[in-house]
């Protein structure tokens, strides 16, 4: 997965979640007709062994009802109102309503996946454009099985990682050799802009090119756009509309 030269790439976080419901069909719709260049979105799996498109590993935060996905059939699941009628989403059934020419970021969650789940997950994408697809995750042990595909890996690197220091975090990443290295853009304000800045140049240096999530405020917006390649936003037209016409060119 390769970002453009002249501009970064802008994937709609869990579709254009910020104006319409979480990892629904419509989010994704309503972010890429808002001129995203793609989507990210999360996969859990359900009792009944079917990848589902939700963040969390229950429905009670984006649905009518609360149910554990890994202890609900999928037929329970799509009885659920996610918001405006939308139910949850299969990942094949995104895929077949993905366009060719969208960019995807596939999160993979480890409450519900294992790593024998990822050869089912290959499968499934097998119809994807490689150039703009990309799986990520939290767990190392998950992105391990993709690494000797073409598949794009991406790893997100969350508090647990941040909190075991560089050099914990710099052997992780030469264990998955992921291309991206997935980072939080809360670490600007919590480092602070210089060092936010050096830890960026730095794993740039070691050949790793940067997504930023989620990007939403405009300060943000503008360090992710000179350090990354990728800028996950809940804010797509927001966003969009605050570096693209602007000349910007990417790093």
């Amino acid at each position: 997965m390769r970002a453009g030269q002249n501009k970064p790439l802008v994937l709609g976080h869990r579709g254009y979640r910020a104006r319409f419901p979480e990892n629904t069909l419509r989010a994704f719709r309503e972010a890429l007709a808002a001129g995203a260049d793609g989507i990210e979105c999360d996969v859990q799996k359900t009792r009944d062994g079917r990848y589902v498109v939700i963040h969390d590993p229950t429905t009670g935060r984006t649905a009518n009802a609360d149910r554990p996905v890994a202890e609900s059939n999928l037929v329970d699941l799509q009885s659920l109102d996610f918001g405006w009628g939308e139910r949850i989403p299969t990942v094949d059934e995104l895929l077949a309503e993905l366009p060719r020419g969208a960019w995807l970021d596939l999160e993979l969650k480890e409450e519900t996946l294992r790593v024998d789940d990822c050869a089912p997950i290959i499968a499934a994408l097998s119809s994807v454009r490689r150039d703009r697809l990309m799986v990520s995750s939290f767990s190392a042990e998950l992105l391990l099985p993709f690494r000797g595909t073409d598949i794009t890996v991406g790893f997100l690197v969350g508090e647990e990682a941040a909190d075991l220091g560089l050099r914990a975090l710099l052997r992780t990443l030469r264990r998955v050799r992921p291309a991206y290295v997935n980072l939080p853009i809360d670490m600007v304000p919590r480092l602070g802009a210089r060092r936010a800045a050096a830890l960026a140049l730095l794993l740039r240096a070691l050949g790793y090119s940067l997504l930023f999530w989620t990007v939403n405020d405009p300060e943000h917006a503008w360090f992710a756009v000179r350090h990354g390649r990728i800028i996950v936003t809940d804010e797509v037209e927001a966003v969009i509309r605050l570096f693209r016409g602007s000349g910007f060119t990417a790093n």
